[in-house]
């Protein structure tokens, strides 16, 4: 706008005391400037058109926007991710469309991120503001159906741990174990705030049954195996012994994986380690944070007083222990589903969690080992099920989605089709390329090129599940790509 509050129109008709055409001159000057100064006083609080001066969020005053940003990022969630220095925000809605079947590698036409932002406005430079820095058009992305809702009451759980790590635990068993009949026995350490993890778990809809053991770790740990049997319930068809980082992804997929089992029979089931090292150190078995599942028939037999009293004698870990027990005491030998994954492997994550392979059943150490959150992975399931997590959406523009993990664009491209995994990680006990072939490979060599957003946080927030994607740079400064989720 080109008026200026600070012109005004000085005729002697805007004067309310020039009527009195007898009073000195001077008076009138008086009440002339008098009544300037009261107005300006007014006007002058207010901002200018031209320029509209704001107070600084005070979320946004240790915060730096580089000139390329051009737009109103979320300065909340800034703070909350723990940016001080950004150089891109781009927010893209996503409407997830269920379709029956869709391919695990989706191709699609559009672009990600090379592509108009919504509400510009050009400002006196010319220059165009990009409004909250949402771009043009939602994107249509096909998801599979909505699962039911299902009924898992016929899995019993159980833990070794102590009560500070069971309650950190309680947010991640929730997807998998809230509201889905499963049970979770936690033998933990004495400790005097067990009815406060008992009161969040029922919050959580966690069916959690805890007793306190003086026990040492690894007794605890085979102790268990009674402990479960002592508990078998008419529908209880399979007894679990996990650690607290144990996660599992799909509580309907865990349940049509072990439809093929025959529960009925003693049935030992489990993932071995995915490295060569670890196994020539414990031994072939199921590895414990993966998940080892013993049929009912199996865990009635272990729990026989002579047999677990004796096997509670073995001077081993306590998943080895429980190995050599049912090698040792029973007519079962070890079944492995190569979709539990104890993930023996440390550093970067990445080429595991985007390869191009079915869902995994359940992954380990992943707060400890190496990080990533599956509590916020697995958040964006509220929208599109379980079974959109980790799903690949190629862009035009050479961007590949993996739904909940990142965003990645490879220097050399990788066909829709290619099953091989990136190895982006470091063995542990020197073990090399060819000790993770058994259970990874076909395996491809680290892309040293690739570019990538990883998921830092998730939400939801009014029905939406908002994902955020940064890809950290503390000089030129960190970018952040916000996928906003939401139902057809």
């Amino acid at each position: 706008m080109s008026t200026k509050y600070g012109h005004r129109d000085r005729s002697p008709m805007n004067s309310s005391l020039m009527w009195k055409k007898k009073l000195p001159r001077f008076l009138a000057g008086v009440c002339l400037v008098g009544t300037l100064f009261i107005f300006g006083s007014k006007l002058s609080s207010q901002p200018e058109p031209e320029i509209i001066h704001t107070t600084p969020d005070p979320a946004a005053a240790n915060i730096t926007l580089t000139a390329s940003v051009g737009c109103e990022p979320d300065f909340d969630a800034l703070e909350r991710l723990g940016v001080t220095k950004l150089s891109q925000y781009v927010r893209q809605e996503i409407v997830a469309v269920s379709t029956p079947n869709p391919p695990l590698s989706q191709v699609l036409n559009t672009p990600l991120f090379d592509r108009h932002p919504a509400g510009k406005q050009a400002s006196q430079d010319t220059e165009l503001l990009w409004g909250d820095c949402t771009l043009d058009s939602p994107l249509g992305l096909e998801v599979p159906k909505l699962p039911q809702h299902v009924d898992a009451s016929h899995f019993d759980f159980g833990v070794a741990t102590t009560l500070d790590r069971l309650n950190e635990s309680l947010d991640a068993f929730q997807h998998w174990a809230g509201n889905t009949g499963v049970r979770i026995f936690a033998l933990i350490e004495p400790d005097q705030r067990v009815h406060e993890v008992e009161a969040k778990a029922e919050r959580l809809g966690i069916q959690l049954f805890v007793t306190q053991s003086e026990e040492e770790y690894q007794t605890r740990y085979f102790s268990l195996v009674s402990h479960l049997a002592k508990n078998l319930r008419e529908e209880t068809r399979w007894s679990c012994i996990i650690d607290d980082d144990t996660f599992f992804l799909s509580t309907p997929a865990l349940i049509e994986a072990f439809e093929k089992y025959d529960h009925t029979q003693q049935m030992y089931i489990g993932g071995v380690s995915e490295s060569v090292a670890q196994i020539g150190i414990f031994g072939l078995m199921g590895f414990g944070g993966a998940g080892v599942f013993l049929s009912r028939p199996l865990v009635e037999q272990l729990a026989k007083p002579e047999v677990f009293n004796s096997c509670q004698q073995m001077v081993y870990t306590g998943d080895r222990r429980i190995s050599l027990c049912v090698y040792q005491y029973s007519s079962a030998h070890l079944t492995i589903d190569h979709r539990l994954r104890q993930l023996d492997f440390r550093g970067d994550s990445t080429g595991f969690f985007e390869a191009n392979r079915p869902l995994p059943l359940s992954v380990h150490h992943w707060k400890s080992w190496f990080n990533t959150d599956m509590t916020k992975l697995s958040k964006v399931s509220e929208i599109c099920g379980d079974d959109c997590l980790l799903r690949k959406y190629r862009f035009a523009d050479g961007w590949i989605l993996t739904n909940g993990f990142s965003i990645s664009k490879y220097s050399e491209e990788i066909a829709p089709d290619d099953i091989s995994m990136e190895l982006t990680w470091d063995g542990d006990h020197s073990a090399s390329r060819e000790a993770f072939m058994h259970e990874l490979g076909p395996l491809r060599e680290k892309d040293d090129g690739k570019v990538t957003y990883l998921l830092v946080d998730s939400a939801i927030d009014q029905g939406k599940v908002r994902q955020w994607y940064i890809r950290r740079d503390a000089d030129r400064g960190d970018q952040i790509m916000e996928l906003i989720w939401r139902r057809q």
